[in-house]
């Protein structure tokens, strides 16, 4: 039997597939590179540490780290939702094999 949290899981990350992997990682990459990069100027701003000479490395950094973090997240959620699945198909079918032999 599924827990509310793992319904609740199935149910989101059925919506989140229906987009695609493609829409999904664009969606979060820009988005997560851009609010990465404003922290990350944000935090050197406030410590005084200079980065004039090579800003341009702070997005990019930015860039691959969400990229990672964002692949890694959807081959995750991958991961869950089919073991979630199959394990529910498996429960199924326990019941119904146990009810039928009664």
């Amino acid at each position: 039997m599924l827990t509310a949290k793992e319904k609740r899981f199935i149910k989101y990350w059925e919506e989140q597939r229906k987009g695609g992997q493609r829409s999904y990682l664009t969606l979060y990459i820009l988005a997560g590179t851009f609010i990465a990069t404003i922290i990350v100027f944000f935090i050197f701003a406030m410590f005084g540490i200079d980065f004039e000479n090579k800003l341009w490395t702070i997005p990019t950094i930015a860039f691959v780290s969400i990229t990672i973090i964002s692949a890694t997240t959807w081959k995750s959620n991958e991961k869950k939702f089919k073991q979630l699945i199959r394990r529910e198909i498996g429960e199924g079918m326990n019941d119904e094999n146990h009810t039928n032999g009664q």
